[in-house]
């Protein structure tokens, strides 16, 4: 074990957090799998993080965030495909990060880490899904038919709900249709 500083050895564990996180989901990240994972004794862990439910609910937020943060789109996008594309991407490299949403969407229900953790990731979707829209609207590409934060929680709605068919595997709603519902509801609001 090379010496880090405290602040290196937190981060070095939580990267490894994350990477158990997207790789096998929360179920597996028990203290001694990140431990391992990241090469250092249980003490270590514990050490630097108050519990691991504190840790799994840092990793799951950091996630977002990149998820959030991720280049979807071009540089030449138009505003509708940048909305669309916070909304619900098709790129399958997200496929970890969706899935690790789902379980903590889950979890949230009986685990208060968790919930906290999704609640703000929750707000972090929000946020971005705002300043896309108003960032629309100042190009004069959107029209505003409610104040954005409304019409961006009326999406992210959408989104879920419709994911929640997705997951089903219902014939009715595969990746078309779920595109098709999510640029109805772009288009009913902001057109």
């Amino acid at each position: 074990m090379s010496y880090l500083s405290k602040d290196e050895r937190r981060e070095d564990i939580l990267q490894a957090a994350m990477r158990v996180a997207l790789s096998e989901g929360f179920n597996t990240m028990t203290v001694r799998r990140i431990a391992s994972e990241a090469g250092v004794a249980t003490g270590q862990v514990h050490h630097h993080f108050a519990s691991a439910g504190e840790l799994k609910s840092l990793a799951f937020v950091r996630l977002i965030r990149d998820l959030l943060d991720a280049e979807v789109v071009g540089e030449n996008a138009d505003w509708r495909q940048s909305l669309h594309a916070i909304l619900g991407s098709d790129d399958g490299a997200f496929e970890p990060y969706i899935r690790l949403w789902r379980e903590a969407q889950i979890l949230a229900s009986r685990d208060p880490d968790i919930k906290s953790a999704y609640i703000l990731t929750m707000e972090m979707w929000h946020l971005e899904t705002v300043s896309i829209i108003n960032a629309g609207v100042a190009a004069k590409a959107f029209t505003l038919s409610d104040r954005a934060e409304n019409i961006a929680w009326r999406l992210i709605g959408l989104v879920c709900g419709l994911d929640g068919i997705y997951v089903l595997n219902m014939p009715e709603m595969d990746d078309a249709a779920f595109n098709k519902h999510l640029d109805k509801l772009i288009s009913l609001e902001l057109f």
